[in-house]
């Protein structure tokens, strides 16, 4: 069973780990380290306007879903899964339940940057409903400078994709 919850204090030192797993999976898709800075600190995180959601798999933290507020809209700015919990749909739930929260805030649509052709990226928020978007609002063109000053379209194709959290959605395939 796949259980999510609120981050808690105890949780946050946890989440760099998480995310410094998940960036090796890009530097082995990739064939080289991108060079990417190191992961933030939940600590950090939880200080962020948004929210921070863990996957839970017994009592071990195995992934967690950072939902940041920019220019009052929900982003997903980070989800990361251990590898070794990956396949087993945390990350699916993580996505869903910050949907389900971002919704229950009032909020219509929900978006996120990701990798085009990275097959654990868009073609997972694909599946969950997500559609690449051309950036339109203010927070969206900076969250695309900050990805060309980082360097990631270095990788591969960079998209905004976008969910609509109001309209109904048929439920995934499994």
């Amino acid at each position: 069973m796949n259980t999510t919850r609120v981050a808690e204090p105890d949780d946050l030192p946890l989440l760099s780990r998480i995310e410094a797993a998940g960036d090796a999976m890009f530097a082995d898709h990739f064939g080289h380290d991108p060079g990417w800075p190191p992961p933030t600190e939940g600590a950090v995180r939880a200080t962020e306007p948004g929210f921070l959601l863990v996957a839970v798999r017994g009592v071990e933290v195995v992934g967690f879903a950072h939902v940041l507020e920019l220019d009052g809209r929900m982003h997903l700015e980070q989800l990361a899964v251990d590898p070794a919990s990956q396949g087993c749909g945390h990350g699916r739930a993580l996505v869903e339940a910050a949907m389900r929260r971002a919704a229950a805030a009032g909020e219509r649509r929900m978006t996120l940057m990701t990798y085009a052709d990275v097959p654990w990226n868009a073609p997972l928020y694909r599946h969950l409903g997500f559609v690449e978007a051309e950036p339109t609002e203010p927070y969206q063109h900076r969250l695309v400078e900050t990805e060309r000053r980082l360097g990631l379209e270095q990788e591969g194709r960079r998209v905004l994709m976008e969910i609509d959290l109001v309209a109904p959605r048929p439920a995934p395939a499994s």
